[in-house]
């Protein structure tokens, strides 16, 4: 009698190890057998132990198995029966042919959350990205949010559960189009691929490189959306652990910071930069750890220079609103080293923030090799920082000694930027050659901006004498200057501004490799087309130009905003750059011989005579600034970066009666609550423009409570 099927279909005692504890059939194939071959896994047996292995499956389970996901296919590739290529947001075969490429959610997939959420879609579903395709691979596979130093969830949250696909698509345009912005260059690439790969990578910067990858660069339709959820659980989690301060929870609130400011929420960027902060303080990231390795120190370093850019940036010049005031004496650790010690672990000492005094018959210090532009950014945001802290005292008081001192302030302030471009060497100073050369450079961005930047400060620093602009010295004091001295100040402007807008000129010949930069490249733009359009409206400038002329310097610098920088925030300052492109600047009547309007006061309507050639038009109504009711206690300085200059609560006149209370409504007499609604305003004052008067002009937002 012959055997039966299922006799001859026993199954072998030879399994392979592999097989066992992925808990699948083996057939038992001497050399490699057919699962492994077909994977690419390792393959082996053990002849002796035979059934034994069944018995240790306890630690057979335990071998690390590297994951191997079989990519779903498309709606059109699945019905034909082709292969798919898998990737998003459209298919190979899908592109060729012209097709419209749909990837059909899996069995564990949910659509994104909508505001109106229909039944067992509220905030406890996970959600998946959109449009990216689902994977089932048969077995298991590791967390890429395994426990370790991963964060818990809030149990009342939604979780948002990227897949593996789109968290590596994530870090590679992460590291390939903004690991290059000076604010988010804290991050070792290998260190990290190393974290995640071992499942022990913080759940909040996951999200939060996710969010603003998302934001700055294309990883295909409704992600954008997607990555707003991801940061604000990026942000919940770091929150639920405010009492457990680290390293990975602190990079993750530094780019949710950036985040907010990209998206134009400048109050919750605000609030959370202080919460930031306490985090760098409390684990003392402004002082040098001996006993780490020179990577951990390293990216400490670059973190704790990130969090004291983006305070230079909110501050603009104001000591009390900032929480790094004196780097100096606050920031104990050194400058960043070079890109590639920093990529390749190679230690190297640095300089302080402070760059070495020139020595007499020797001259200025060449720059050392160990520093790279990261060092650079952050110096020059320093003089910056210390340039903007003048012009604010200069326009808050302006008495006799003042006057006389100015001058010579203003002669070692551009003593130190003259000496700082100075010890650049040849190939880092600016050039068509040099720019060329780093057309597909990660460098590029940050060798742009350092330059921009060094160009922008003698802006804010030469605004002082551009009678009219809001930042300026009024005409009465400027009058009691030394008319050379302010002649040469205003031309020295105009000269920077036409070389700013050179160096944008200069950029876009790039064509497609124009970097993605933070938000201060639209900010310097914005400037620039102030300069030249008020030397070419007061006519107090040697320029030379033409209207046609300026108009052409100002749409090369809205064409270099708009190619550089994403979101909300930046398309406002594209907006008001095409406002001052056909209306001009809504100087005061006569500028720049009469007294500038007040800055609480709403925008002229009558304008000058080349204003009215410019704007072709009939002028804004006053109407425009209805709904602005803005009066900063403390001058703002103009700054493209966000100015909170305005932060004081406005205090009514002396003759006015105080204004209602929240608690007056409720209560009778005085109350320990009592509070003014008025609140902080972050609005029509941030970059230190005149938003009141911009028909495209960001809306006041008014704190009033948690907005983060």
């Amino acid at each position: 009698m012959s055997a039966s099927p299922r006799t001859q279909q026993k199954r072998t005692a030879h399994t392979c190890i592999t097989c066992r504890a992925r808990k699948v059939r083996c057939d038992g194939r001497k050399g490699t057998c057919t699962n492994c071959e077909r994977l690419g896994f390792a393959c082996s047996y053990d002849e002796h132990l035979g059934v034994e292995v069944v018995q240790t499956d306890a630690t057979v389970s335990r071998i690390a198995i590297p994951r191997r996901r079989v990519r779903r296919a498309c709606q059109n590739c699945h019905e034909k029966k082709a292969r798919c290529s898998g990737s998003t947001p459209s298919c190979d075969r899908c592109t060729a042919q012209g097709l419209h490429c749909v990837y059909l959610p899996g069995k564990r997939s949910l659509p994104l959350a909508s505001p109106a959420t229909a039944p067992g879609t509220g905030p406890s579903a996970t959600v998946h990205p959109p449009d990216s395709p689902s994977f089932d691979d048969g077995h298991s596979g590791r967390s890429a949010f395994a426990s370790g130093t991963a964060s818990p969830a809030p149990a009342s949250a939604g979780r948002t559960e990227p897949d593996e696909d789109l968290v590596l698509r994530a870090f590679d345009a992460f590291f390939r189009h903004v690991h290059h912005i000076p604010k988010f260059s804290f991050l070792h690439r290998a260190s990290l691929m190393e974290r995640y790969h071992a499942g022990s990578l913080d759940r909040s910067l996951v999200l939060a490189l996710i969010a603003i990858t998302a934001l700055l660069t294309d990883l295909g339709p409704g992600m954008s959306e997607y990555g707003n959820q991801c940061i604000e659980e990026a942000v919940a989690l770091c929150l639920a652990e405010m009492e457990k301060p680290s390293i990975v929870r602190l990079q993750a609130l530094v780019i949710a910071v950036e985040h907010r400011i990209f998206s134009r929420r400048f109050s919750g960027a605000f609030m959370l930069h202080a919460v930031a902060s306490r985090f760098a303080t409390a684990l003392r990231l402004n002082h040098e750890n001996p006993d780490l390795c020179f990577l951990a120190r390293e990216s400490r370093r670059r973190l704790m220079w990130s969090l004291y850019m983006i305070d230079s940036s909110i501050s603009a010049g104001q000591h009390d609103v900032a929480l790094w005031p004196d780097a100096e004496r606050q920031i104990h650790v050194h400058l960043p080293c070079n890109e590639r010690n920093f990529e390749f672990d190679l230690p190297e000492a640095t300089e302080p923030l402070k760059p070495p005094p020139s020595e007499a018959g020797v001259g200025t210090a060449p720059m050392p090799d160990a520093l790279g532009f990261m060092a650079l950014h952050v110096r020059i945001q320093w003089m910056r920082a210390r340039i903007l802290q003048c012009t604010s005292q200069a326009t808050t008081s302006w008495s006799e000694q003042d006057l006389t001192t100015l001058p010579l302030r203003c002669a070692e302030l551009l003593a130190e930027l003259e000496g700082f471009e100075e010890r650049l060497p040849p190939s880092f100073k600016w050039s068509e050659g040099n720019l060329r050369l780093r057309t597909y450079s990660p460098r590029l961005g940050i060798f742009v901006m350092t330059h921009v930047w060094w160009r922008q400060c003698h802006l804010d620093l030469y605004r002082l004498f551009l009678s009219g602009l809001r930042e300026a010295l009024p005409p009465s004091v400027l009058q009691q200057l030394d008319p050379n001295f302010v002649a040469r100040s205003r031309q020295s402007c105009y000269n920077h501004a036409r070389a700013m807008a050179d160096m944008f000129a200069q950029l876009l010949t790039l064509g497609s490799s124009v970097p993605a930069t933070d938000l201060d490249l639209p900010g310097c733009a914005y400037q620039c087309t102030r300069a030249l359009y008020h030397g070419l409206q007061t006519g107090t400038g040697d320029l030379t130009f033409t209207l046609e002329r300026v108009q052409e310097l100002s749409a090369v610098c809205l064409r270099a905003a708009q190619q550089s920088t994403a979101g909300p925030a930046s398309a406002s300052i594209q907006a008001d750059i095409e406002r001052i492109i056909t209306h001009g600047l809504q100087l005061p009547e006569g500028a720049p011989d009469s007294p500038a309007r007040s800055r609480s006061g709403p925008p002229p309507v009558a304008q000058s005579a080349i204003h009215s050639r410019l704007a072709g038009e009939a002028p804004p109504t006053p109407g425009l600034a209805a709904s602005y009711t803005f009066q900063p206690s403390v001058p703002a300085a103009s700054t493209p970066s966000m100015t909170l200059s305005s932060l004081a609560v406005t205090e009514p006149p002396i003759s006015a009666p105080v204004p209602p209370s929240h608690a007056s409504g409720v209560t009778m007499g005085s109350n320990a609550f009592e509070e003014v609604l008025s609140g902080f305003n972050f609005g029509p004052e941030l970059y230190g423009m005149d938003w009141s008067a911009f028909p495209n002009g960001w809306p006041s937002q008014q704190f009033t409570g948690p907005n983060m």
